[in-house]
């Protein structure tokens, strides 16, 4: 797999670029690798606990109930929602440190798989910060708003962040499909992290009944549509990092490798 004579030369200049030094090509790379752990912790301290979000307020609360959820805590939801807001774009270039490292899985293949994965990842991005404009509207002026909007916020932002689940599944199976072609002896996503990848992102289907309850294990805070899939989804943050950055320095001895016998 790291003959040069295995290698036409598009792949070449495309992915290996010979001009630039290994330092230059790969820098930044273990930067934005680590955001995915940095984007996870921030996350659950900003959206999760100071936003009252681990667990959701349950969906059959009462639109009384949830406005005295707002009323009281008003001042922790500003500071989480704008904590998610700031933080949740680090999702973007943890993103872009996997999407260098699969357009190298197969390089004399095309890069749609890789394509799909950092736009979908990309993409996702906007459910975490958009869902979180709805509650910090709500903590914005809570005593102004009738306990029904304040509900109808709350909704939207749950809503939102669930039933948009798919962006986030097209690249957790593009990253598994990327992995499961590898050819090298030792592949860089080894296999059960890539069926991981895959049965991950596909397990969000089940987001699609959460509009149909709300109490059980489908609703929003119910143990399978949130503490299920929501541990799953942050186990992936941390599984894939983790190869991600096993595979950069893998990847730093094929290009010099590569370059010193050019």
């Amino acid at each position: 797999m790291n003959d040069p004579r295995m290698f036409n030369t598009e792949a070449y200049f495309r992915y290996y670029n010979p001009v630039l030094t290994n330092e230059a090509y790969f820098r930044y790379w273990r930067a934005c690798a680590a955001m995915g752990p940095v984007f996870l912790a921030a996350f659950l301290l900003c959206w999760g606990m100071l936003g009252y979000n681990i667990p959701p307020i349950p969906a059959d609360w009462t639109a009384d109930q949830m406005a005295a959820h707002f009323r009281t805590h008003y001042n922790e939801i500003r500071a989480g929602m704008g904590g998610a807001m700031l933080f949740g774009c680090l999702y973007l270039p943890w993103t872009l440190a996997i999407y260098k490292v699969m357009q190298l899985i197969n390089r004399n293949e095309n890069d749609i798989v890789s394509t799909l994965q950092m736009w979908g990842g990309a993409l996702t991005v906007v459910p975490l910060v958009t869902s979180s404009v709805f509650w910090l509207t709500g903590a914005y002026r809570p005593e102004e708003l009738e306990p029904k909007t304040l509900q109808m916020l709350y909704d939207q932002g749950w809503l939102l962040i669930d039933m948009f689940y798919f962006i986030t599944t097209i690249p957790m199976v593009a990253i598994g499909m990327a992995g499961l072609t590898d050819k090298r002896e030792k592949p860089l996503f080894p296999r059960w992290a890539c069926w991981y990848s895959i049965w991950a992102g596909l397990s969000f289907l089940f987001e699609l009944l959460m509009p149909f309850f709300k109490t059980g294990l489908f609703a929003r805070q119910g143990w399978l549509n949130f503490w299920v899939e929501f541990v799953v989804w942050f186990a992936y943050i941390l599984v894939i990092t983790y190869f991600t950055m096993k595979a950069i320095p893998r990847l730093e001895k094929e290009r010099a490798e590569l370059l010193d016998r050019a």
